[in-house]
């Protein structure tokens, strides 16, 4: 039977088209339009968040991100950092970036924490994202910034640049800013680089009779030297969370010997040291971290209770 005859000899009629169908009589099948636009759909689709489960997070360090870039949020300008975790903006505002603590001027890790943020978002534009307070007491901004792809207030973190500090009730990103500080202590990097020495805070009395504040020298940390020979403590620093510091002035440590160092004014002996503080408490009844640093910033030693 030749090709296209019935049995008749008449000319049968094709079970589909000749001619595939077109879409613009370019000779163009459905399947060709398909195979042409369906990649720049699905990257369009992508963009615009519709898969987000095709989305992997790179972890270098140019684009890591550990959250999603919020929907909601204020776009800003930054045109020049202060310090490690604050921020000018184009509107004249200053931003003050949540949850987090970068050294102060003077302090070890300053000018690095500085310039980290300067690289992240001098001159950019990022995202500040809000909690629950949006303004601390001196009419900063408080905020979450984002900006290309990164989560600042936890690069800082995961960089060692910073400290946790979290203040209710902006605490949204609490366990995510612990964990990165957690990282670069165990990476020890910035901040978290280790002096090697065996002298170790071994107790807070954080809670004061009364009224800390107006009690101070009733809470205390105790250090102890756990070396076989004697520790010089001068230029040794005490921090908490927040920016409470003590400079150790001429102080030498026995091998096994413990110096309590309370929070109040008074006279320094051998056993006991004073902050100096008046009306004013250290140590935060429901938890803090204490960091006892070496006069070249390593890090000594971290309690947390």
């Amino acid at each position: 039977m030749g090709h296209g005859l019935s049995r008749s000899g008449s000319v049968r009629k094709p079970t589909r088209p000749e001619r595939p169908f077109c879409l613009d009589g370019r000779g163009m099948d459905v399947r060709q339009r398909m195979r042409v636009f369906l990649p720049f759909l699905f990257l369009l689709a992508t963009a615009c968040g519709c898969f987000p489960e095709f989305i992997s997070t790179p972890t270098t360090e140019a684009t890591y991100s550990p959250v999603t870039t919020p929907v909601r949020g204020e776009w800003a300008a930054v045109v020049r950092v202060l310090d490690g975790d604050t921020a000018e903006l184009d509107s004249g505002h200053k931003v003050r970036y949540i949850g987090l603590n970068t050294p102060e001027q003077g302090q070890p890790f300053y000018e690095e924490a500085k310039e980290a943020n300067r690289q992240l978002v001098e001159g950019r534009s990022v995202l500040l994202e809000f909690d629950v307070a949006a303004h601390d007491m001196y009419g900063r901004w408080l905020a979450y910034l984002f900006v290309e792809g990164r989560f600042v207030n936890y690069e800082l973190l995961r960089r060692g640049f910073a400290n946790v500090y979290t203040v209710p009730p902006n605490v949204k990103y609490e366990g995510l800013f612990r964990r990165a500080e957690q990282q670069a202590r165990e990476q020890e990097v910035g901040l978290w680089a280790s002096a090697k020495v065996a002298v170790k805070i071994t107790h807070i009395e954080a809670d004061a009779p009364g009224d800390d504040n107006d009690n101070p020298n009733g809470e205390w940390i105790e250090i102890t030297n756990r070396e076989s020979h004697s520790i010089d403590l001068t230029g040794y620093s005490l921090k908490d969370e927040a920016n409470h510091i003590y400079i150790f002035g001429p102080v030498r440590l026995a091998p096994g010997a413990t110096v309590r160092l309370r929070s109040g004014p008074g006279r320094d002996t051998h056993e006991e040291l004073h902050w100096g503080l008046v009306r004013q408490s250290v140590w935060n009844n429901g938890g803090d971290t204490a960091y006892l640093r070496d006069p070249q910033g390593n890090l000594a030693d971290v309690y947390t209770y």
